[in-house]
């Protein structure tokens, strides 16, 4: 097992990396998904285009056209979308290694189900990763695959039979997120292995002069389907480890079989409104989904109302909107890079691109003012952001403001009322807005460094006083809700409203004032910058080593300065920059993540000096950790044991030394606000026995 402050820092790095590539690969999926509904048809397009569309996207005007087969002319350079998905299942598979497989008799195994050794466990996950995509792929290519329907029903069956499988073999936890990885790996395996491959046979045979096989492209779109209806189900599988209602479940897999139909049924309604059907051809999907959650509910044996429902159905929206937005985001912001010059382009153009996702051939172009012809049908990136903060700020409410004492309010930091932590809340979320936009609009926003280094001041300072007046995990939640609320008001009173405004005044043939664009690029800038430090916020939330550091808000800090760095490099070599021009990023970067490793490197512990016996270790965690974390617990803030994590037993405190450890010996992560009371000796007492363990 590896040195658990070594391991935390995997963790938190590669679920870093892990959320950038996944918002990458879903993010741009979830656009072209709606692009291809938003194309329309008109007199006069080129041979083989199915349709374009007009978009409007960080100040510049975007025409695409989509080949439904290629070109008459292959261009040189093509854009192929891949690397995304491959690097989603990458870091994946190592964060399935760090959580699960180092640690696999805390977090895979438990005895209670079937009393594995650590290699057995292993070997069965990986065994069963490899199995599921072949078994899938094999009836993707069986006479089966051929009818969508029973397709279907035979994908739905074999995710249920592997679902019933883990639930009978490894830990809740462990059962729910081998679900998540089998599902994510036959995404990931049919970009790779079919989607990909056929595409390039196609564009092959294209430049040979050939026609191409029409059923590489008709594989391709299959894969692609079922990628499209995939994506709710995971998702929601990937957080459902925050919730023991649904992973400590006694029917947890048939719950898994109600989260797979209930997310399809969401997809589908969501691709069918886009395409434009009716509400009354689509309105059957409605009592599907009502009645998985019914369903969900009953089985989980969890009150409706219960916040922990408002978290789950909140926090999976949030994510659902956030990876639309900043995926969204990541593909304009790539795309800007791969744009070409070419011979015989319209007045305006800055480039243009051609991709290749899905199967179809898409030619874009970016005027960087608008064309000679404004046409009425705009597509508009905005509901995305909007929507992002709104679940965000739901999310807030239902875990910091309505669970104040447990998760805000720390009394040995400030022993603030709930009404006071709330206003301080609210108050410093629109003050953190007012001052940044004040900062923008004053002659510091006319100069670009030392704008950037005001507004980090001003982000250091909040985080500082953050950490003065909430528990750890109430102040980095806020640094994020912070930075992720000028995120998002820079799009809906900055963006969206000047780019109207240029729009409205090429409509007229009117010259637009240059300063709206000017404006708009330098908040777009903003937002780039500020993506990967506030995805680096939101998953802090994990790691006590993170937030109850006594240097909170110079980790903060740092996170600012490390992710700002990395999207920098990102953004460049997107660019096409030489390695050597923008390699000074790499050790600040490094200097960064070294000072962060200093700052959190675990104090020596002060351990108790005498002998602590099994029986006084456990009583200490049945007085102060069980009142949660039990079958039944007695906090009537608690219906269900945090990560079905139970303390009740030796055996049960031997399995969870380690994390005991990490979030009450060396931190005072837990209890949460130390509602209990636990005193220094007992967790030198805890630490003493683990240490002896």
């Amino acid at each position: 097992m590896l040195e658990p402050f070594i391991a935390d820092w995997l963790n938190f790095l590669i679920r870093w990396g892990h959320m950038i590539a996944g918002i990458a690969w879903i993010g741009t999926s979830f656009y072209f998904v709606a692009l291809d509904f938003s194309l329309k048809s008109r007199d006069g397009l080129p041979s083989g285009v199915r349709g374009e569309a007009w978009e409007v996207h960080g100040g510049g005007f975007y025409h695409v056209q989509k080949y439904l087969s290629a070109p008459a002319r292959m261009p040189e350079h093509l854009t192929w979308f891949k690397w995304e998905a491959y690097l989603t299942w990458v870091t994946g598979f190592f964060l399935l290694a760090v959580v699960y497989y180092l640690n696999a008799r805390a977090n895979l195994i438990d005895p209670a189900v079937l009393d594995l050794a650590p290699w057995q466990a292993i070997t069965i996950s990986v065994v069963s990763i490899i199995a599921g995509w072949a078994i899938y792929d094999g009836l993707c290519r069986s006479p089966i695959g051929r009818r969508t329907s029973l397709l279907a029903a035979c994908v739905f069956m074999l995710i249920l039979a592997f679902a019933y499988l883990f639930t009978h073999v490894f830990s809740g936890r462990g059962a729910f997120i081998h679900v998540g990885v089998i599902v994510g790996t036959m995404m990931a395996a049919n970009v790779f292995m079919v989607i990909i491959p056929n595409q390039r046979k196609i564009t092959a045979s294209l430049i040979r002069g050939e026609t191409p096989d029409a059923a590489l492209g008709a594989i391709g779109k299959q894969r692609s389907l079922h990628n499209t209806y995939l994506t709710l189900p995971v998702l929601l599988m990937m957080i459902s480890n925050h919730f023991s209602m649904l992973t400590n479940a006694p029917n947890a897999w048939v719950l898994v079989g109600l989260i797979v139909v209930g997310g399809a049924a969401v997809r589908h309604f969501l691709v069918r409104h886009e395409v434009g059907d009716p509400l009354a051809k689509i309105a059957w999907t409605l009592p599907v989904i009502f009645v998985a959650l019914g369903l969900a509910w009953w089985l989980s044996s969890g009150p409706l109302l219960w916040l922990d429902w408002a978290n789950l159905l909140i926090r999976w929206g949030h994510m659902i909107a956030g990876i639309a937005w900043i995926g969204t985001s990541f593909y304009f912001v790539a795309l800007d890079f791969s744009l070409r010059k070419a011979a015989n382009m319209p007045p305006g153009v800055a480039g243009e691109a051609w991709e290749v996702h899905g199967g179809g051939f898409y030619h874009v172009r970016k005027y960087l003012t608008a064309p000679e012809t404004l046409p009425k049908d705009l597509i508009w990136f905005k509901w995305e952001a909007y929507l992002t903060w709104v679940t965000g700020f739901l999310l807030l409410v239902v875990l910091y403001y309505l669970q104040a004492e447990s998760y805000l309010i720390d009394p040995n930091v400030m022993a603030l009322g709930r009404w006071q932590a709330i206003g301080i809340s609210v108050a410093s979320l629109a003050l953190g807005w007012v001052l940044y936009t004040a900062l923008c609009r004053s002659p510091i926003g006319r100069n670009t460094g030392l704008l950037g280094l005001c507004l980090f001041i001003m982000l250091l300072a909040f985080a500082w006083a953050y950490t003065q007046l909430f528990s750890g995990r109430g102040a980095f939640i806020h640094i994020g809700a912070l930075i992720g609320t000028i995120m998002a008001a820079n799009v809906f009173m900055v963006i969206i409203p000047n780019q109207r405004k240029i729009t409205a005044a090429l409509l007229t043939g009117e010259k637009p004032d240059p300063a709206l664009g000017l404006t708009g690029k330098q908040r777009s800038l903003h937002n780039t910058y500020l993506t990967l430090p506030v995805l680096a916020m939101m998953i802090s939330n994990h790691f006590p080593m993170v937030t109850d550091n006594p240097h909170g808000w110079a980790l903060a800090g740092l996170i600012i300065i490390g992710g700002g760095l990395a999207r920098h490099f990102l953004v460049r070599i997107e660019v096409g920059d030489r390695q050597e021009d923008i390699a000074w990023t790499l050790p600040l970067i490094g200097a960064a993540l070294a000072f962060a490793l200093i700052i959190t490197q675990p104090e020596k512990l002060v351990l108790f000096p005498g002998e602590v016996t099994d029986s006084e270790a456990l009583s200490i965690v049945q007085a102060r950790c069980a009142s949660c974390h039990a079958a039944k617990p007695t906090d009537a803030t608690i219906r269900v044991a945090p990560k079905g994590v139970h303390l009740e037993t030796l055996e049960e405190l031997q399995r969870y030394a380690a994390q005991i450890e990490t979030q009450a010996v060396k931190s005072k992560a837990m209890p949460l606000g130390n509602r209990t009371g636990m005193l220094d000796e007992e967790r030198a007492k805890l630490g003493t026995w683990i240490a002896r363990q």
